[in-house]
């Protein structure tokens, strides 16, 4: 009677999906060795080596801490966050769009003092959430409806990438991608998607003919270009040169030196065996820029080596089918087409941060969800975490019978004032 008990309280502190909180403790565990071996280049000289594990150990105790809060809640409380949150990183990516071309360069982050904030981590959770609310509202054969639910999601979404790809290009596409995806799921009219699929290809293949062949310092010139054109250039130039590949020598003396971030990566991953060379033995770290962040995949093949590189890959994957498991029990739009939003963006994420660290796509600033170091990652992964467990929560004890905190509570509509959640 005893360990039933036990068992019965665990549940009740630890509700929703229990194979996505195991999931969710592997990848902190993984995160807090990984980071503690990473960051010990960023030290060097500077401060003490537990300055750099103990923010993100503090990073992610708050990111537990709110997944855990959040998790709690009906999920028809989710449909309020955007409220606040596309507001307020439209207005922040406004301010970082100013303050760079001010200062000539791409910024990413505002600097609060205690903490490095990046907009664009609010923007495209925010723009999945409220693409989400739409989309559960679509009449699929009344054509106001699509039209303007159409309209809706496409300057939204628009909007916001327009704001975030001066800073960040690689995340502008992340979410316009998944939101692609979601208007397609939620029954967007097949003719629109056509007519915007013809639109956002034409539209990518005038770009890369531009990076490919227009002069770097003629887009150092352009007003209108982002100041970050010539870095895509190069490495969309880089990436794209399959002919006449150097040889070993040739590679070390003139490729190596250009290109540390590759080199460095591709040696951790070559010199990693099946095993590694066990936790906190990297050799790479000390010379690889980013190496626990951009690049900490190929610090924890380096050191758990190609089998710990295919767990934590696994676990992504297992993230994903308990995701999908969440989205199809969901017996409303809102909760599937939210779970399939956030499931989307975190698995797309993680696959292109384990593609760039093993050579498959060029390099980009996608962090590794629940792994890389950064505050703003950490924090809006965990809500992000803490919402699908709260979606599978609320399915649990409504399967049961049981009250749900904000169950009983009707909440106003959030995006339009003439809606109500309980429709």
């Amino acid at each position: 009677m005893d360990n039933k008990e036990e068992i019965k309280e665990r549940r009740q502190f630890l509700n929703g999906d229990r194979t996505i909180w195991a999931m969710v403790f592997i990848l902190c565990g993984i995160s807090l060795i990984e980071v503690f071996s990473a960051s010990s280049r960023l030290t060097f000289g500077k401060s003490s080596f537990l300055t750099p594990i103990i923010s993100h150990t503090v990073h992610l105790g708050i990111g537990l801490v709110g997944m855990y809060l959040v998790h709690l809640l009906h999920y028809k409380w989710y449909r309020l966050f955007p409220v606040l949150l596309v507001p307020l990183s439209v207005i922040l990516l406004a301010y970082l769009s100013v303050q760079s071309h001010s200062s000539s360069g791409a910024e990413r982050w505002i600097n609060l003092g205690f903490f490095q904030l990046q907009p664009s981590e609010l923007g495209k959770i925010g723009v999945i959430m409220a693409v989400a609310y739409w989309l559960s509202k679509l009449k699929q054969d009344d054509p106001l409806s699509q039209s303007n639910i159409f309209w809706k999601i496409l300057l939204l979404t628009g909007l916001v990438c327009a704001l975030i790809v001066g800073e960040n290009l690689s995340t502008a596409v992340l979410l316009a991608g998944v939101i692609f995806v979601m208007m397609i799921l939620g029954g967007i009219a097949w003719r629109r998607m056509l007519a915007l699929t013809g639109v956002v290809v034409g539209a990518g293949i005038v770009a890369v003919v531009i990076l490919l062949f227009v002069p770097a310092q003629t887009l150092r010139d352009s007003r209108i270009i982002p100041s970050r054109a010539t870095t895509w250039q190069a490495r969309l130039q880089d990436f794209s040169q399959t002919k006449n590949k150097p040889d070993a020598y040739e590679y070390a003396r003139v490729v190596a030196p250009e290109k540390p971030q590759e080199t460095h990566a591709n040696i951790a991953i070559a010199t990693s065996n099946i095993l590694g060379k066990g936790p906190g033995n990297s050799d790479e770290r000390d010379y690889l820029q980013e190496a626990s962040c951009d690049f900490i995949y190929a610090i924890i093949i380096e050191e758990l080596g190609m089998a710990g590189g295919i767990v934590v890959m696994l676990v992504y994957i297992i993230l994903l089918f308990r995701v999908g498991r969440i989205a199809m029990r969901s017996k409303e739009k809102y909760p599937a087409y939210l779970a399939m939003g956030l499931g989307m963006l975190l698995g797309l994420q993680a696959f292109i941060n384990m593609s760039v660290a093993v050579g498959l796509f060029p390099v980009t600033g996608q962090p590794l969800p629940l792994i890389s170091k950064g505050g703003t990652s950490v924090l809006m992964t965990s809500g992000c975490i803490g919402m699908l467990l709260g979606i599978s929560n609320t399915l649990d004890k409504e399967a049961r019978g049981e009250q749900i905190i904000g169950m009983e509570t009707d909440v106003p509509a959030p995006v339009d004032g003439n809606e109500s959640f309980d429709e």
